[in-house]
Protein backbone atom coordinates (compact mmCIF):
# COMPACT_ATOMS: atom_id res chain seq x y z
CA UNK A 1 0.00 0.00 0.00
CA UNK A 2 1.38 3.68 -0.94
CA UNK A 3 1.06 6.32 1.09
CA UNK A 4 1.24 8.87 -1.53
CA UNK A 5 -0.04 11.50 1.09
CA UNK A 6 3.44 11.84 2.86
CA UNK A 7 5.54 12.60 0.16
CA UNK A 8 2.57 14.79 -1.20
CA UNK A 9 2.97 16.64 2.30
CA UNK A 10 6.21 16.58 2.57
CA UNK A 11 7.02 18.04 -0.95
CA UNK A 12 4.59 20.56 0.12
CA UNK A 13 6.39 21.34 3.52
CA UNK A 14 9.90 21.92 0.99
CA UNK A 15 11.67 19.03 3.44
CA UNK A 16 13.79 15.73 2.43
CA UNK A 17 12.78 12.43 3.39
CA UNK A 18 16.05 12.86 5.44
CA UNK A 19 14.31 15.64 7.72
CA UNK A 20 11.15 13.97 8.03
CA UNK A 21 12.73 10.43 9.10
CA UNK A 22 14.76 12.22 11.82
CA UNK A 23 12.13 14.07 12.97
CA UNK A 24 10.65 10.15 13.24
CA UNK A 25 14.10 9.05 14.58
CA UNK A 26 14.46 6.89 11.70
CA UNK A 27 16.61 5.83 8.79
CA UNK A 28 15.75 7.79 5.63
CA UNK A 29 15.39 4.65 3.88
CA UNK A 30 13.43 3.49 6.50
CA UNK A 31 10.68 5.94 5.68
CA UNK A 32 11.45 6.35 2.21
CA UNK A 33 9.63 2.38 1.96
CA UNK A 34 7.15 3.93 4.02
CA UNK A 35 6.38 6.78 1.22
CA UNK A 36 7.29 4.04 -1.72
CA UNK A 37 4.62 1.85 -0.21
CA UNK A 38 7.60 -0.54 -0.20
CA UNK A 39 6.81 -1.08 3.64
CA UNK A 40 4.00 -0.38 6.22
CA UNK A 41 4.06 2.88 8.36
CA UNK A 42 3.47 1.80 12.13
CA UNK A 43 0.75 3.56 13.51
CA UNK A 44 2.50 5.24 15.96
CA UNK A 45 5.05 7.01 13.47
CA UNK A 46 1.69 7.61 11.17
CA UNK A 47 0.15 9.45 14.21
CA UNK A 48 3.30 11.64 15.35
CA UNK A 49 3.49 12.69 10.95
CA UNK A 50 -0.59 13.45 11.33
CA UNK A 51 0.44 15.53 14.78
CA UNK A 52 3.42 17.29 12.92
CA UNK A 53 1.22 18.10 9.67
CA UNK A 54 -1.94 18.93 11.65
CA UNK A 55 -3.22 16.55 9.49
CA UNK A 56 -5.60 13.85 10.30
CA UNK A 57 -4.15 10.33 10.27
CA UNK A 58 -7.37 9.26 7.87
CA UNK A 59 -6.16 11.86 5.18
CA UNK A 60 -2.73 10.46 5.30
CA UNK A 61 -3.66 7.25 4.78
CA UNK A 62 -5.78 8.28 1.83
CA UNK A 63 -9.15 8.56 3.46
CA UNK A 64 -10.92 10.93 2.70
CA UNK A 65 -9.31 12.49 -0.15
CA UNK A 66 -9.79 15.72 0.81
CA UNK A 67 -7.29 17.48 3.27
CA UNK A 68 -9.11 18.43 6.91
CA UNK A 69 -6.51 20.43 8.61
CA UNK A 70 -6.55 19.07 12.20
CA UNK A 71 -5.32 20.46 15.48
CA UNK A 72 -5.43 17.46 18.07
CA UNK A 73 -4.46 18.00 21.37
CA UNK A 74 -3.96 14.23 21.88
CA UNK A 75 -0.16 14.03 21.63
CA UNK A 76 0.66 10.54 22.60
CA UNK A 77 -1.20 6.75 21.66
CA UNK A 78 -3.37 5.48 24.77
CA UNK A 79 -3.54 2.52 23.97
CA UNK A 80 -6.38 1.63 26.27
CA UNK A 81 -8.48 4.60 24.57
CA UNK A 82 -7.74 2.23 21.25
CA UNK A 83 -8.80 -0.76 22.91
CA UNK A 84 -11.59 0.33 23.85
CA UNK A 85 -12.73 2.25 20.60
CA UNK A 86 -12.47 -1.32 18.68
CA UNK A 87 -14.21 -2.78 21.29
CA UNK A 88 -16.97 -0.52 20.91
CA UNK A 89 -17.27 -0.39 17.49
CA UNK A 90 -17.50 -4.33 17.11
CA UNK A 91 -20.28 -4.39 19.69
CA UNK A 92 -21.97 -1.44 17.73
CA UNK A 93 -22.05 -3.52 14.58
CA UNK A 94 -23.23 -6.21 16.53
CA UNK A 95 -20.06 -8.27 15.64
CA UNK A 96 -18.23 -11.21 17.56
CA UNK A 97 -14.34 -10.87 17.71
CA UNK A 98 -13.88 -13.90 15.66
CA UNK A 99 -16.39 -12.12 12.90
CA UNK A 100 -13.64 -9.16 13.17
CA UNK A 101 -10.33 -11.60 13.25
CA UNK A 102 -11.95 -13.60 9.89
CA UNK A 103 -12.68 -10.00 8.01
CA UNK A 104 -8.89 -8.97 8.85
CA UNK A 105 -7.81 -12.74 8.63
CA UNK A 106 -6.38 -13.01 11.54
CA UNK A 107 -6.92 -14.85 14.72
CA UNK A 108 -9.51 -14.44 17.00
CA UNK A 109 -7.17 -14.33 20.18
CA UNK A 110 -5.43 -11.39 18.06
CA UNK A 111 -8.26 -9.23 18.31
CA UNK A 112 -8.57 -9.95 21.93
CA UNK A 113 -5.32 -8.60 22.48
CA UNK A 114 -6.05 -5.59 20.70
CA UNK A 115 -9.26 -4.72 22.66
CA UNK A 116 -7.89 -5.70 25.98
CA UNK A 117 -4.71 -3.42 24.95
CA UNK A 118 -2.31 -6.12 25.24
CA UNK A 119 -1.04 -4.59 21.93
CA UNK A 120 -1.36 -1.90 19.82
CA UNK A 121 -3.49 -3.13 16.62
CA UNK A 122 -0.77 -3.21 13.84
CA UNK A 123 -0.87 -0.83 10.72
CA UNK A 124 -2.04 -3.69 8.54
CA UNK A 125 -5.25 -4.82 10.81
CA UNK A 126 -6.17 -1.06 11.55
CA UNK A 127 -6.23 0.35 8.28
CA UNK A 128 -8.23 -2.88 6.97
CA UNK A 129 -10.90 -2.42 10.24
CA UNK A 130 -11.35 1.26 9.04
CA UNK A 131 -12.14 0.57 5.73
CA UNK A 132 -14.57 -2.89 6.41
CA UNK A 133 -16.26 -0.88 8.97
CA UNK A 134 -16.20 2.61 7.42
CA UNK A 135 -14.62 3.98 10.51
CA UNK A 136 -11.85 6.46 11.02
CA UNK A 137 -8.31 6.42 12.54
CA UNK A 138 -8.45 9.42 13.99
CA UNK A 139 -11.41 8.49 15.98
CA UNK A 140 -9.70 4.65 17.36
CA UNK A 141 -6.96 6.89 18.67
CA UNK A 142 -9.13 9.27 20.10
CA UNK A 143 -8.18 12.06 18.25
CA UNK A 144 -11.56 13.43 17.57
Amino acid sequence: MAFGKLQERRHYKGMTQKEIADILGVQRATYAGWETGKDIIPLRKLFILANYYQLSMDFLIGLPKTEKKYHSKVTKIDIEIVASNLKKTRKEKGLTQSDVAKVLQTSQSNIHKYENAKCLITTMYALEFVKQYHYSLDKMFGRE
